[in-house]
């Protein structure tokens, strides 16, 4: 959606997957929802609607949608690996 700032589309993006990915930090979530917004197909939607869709290109068959408790990310920005996030604490996976 053009007509919401970046800053609050960027904000929303994040805080819906964190409400999918309680375990990966906060900050490493922003930059993903930033990531998004860099596309053009994402941004011209709603920021739950273009983190969904991002979700199921990322998420194992079966564990993507409303409720689900854990997604394989393969998206460089997250940490699920155990390397230190940029807040400097350790991220465990989903």
């Amino acid at each position: 959606m053009d007509r919401i700032p970046a800053t609050l589309w960027i904000a929303a993006c994040a805080h819906w997957l964190q409400q999918r990915w309680h375990t990966v930090d906060a900050l490493e979530l922003e930059d993903v929802a930033r990531t998004l917004w860099r596309d053009a197909r994402l941004r011209a939607m709603w920021p739950e609607d273009a983190a969904a869709d991002w979700l199921r290109t990322v998420a194992r068959p079966g564990e993507c949608g409303e409720g689900s408790s854990g997604a394989v990310a393969s998206h460089p920005s997250f940490s699920l690996t155990g390397k230190p996030s940029p807040a400097g604490q350790p991220v465990r996976g989903p």
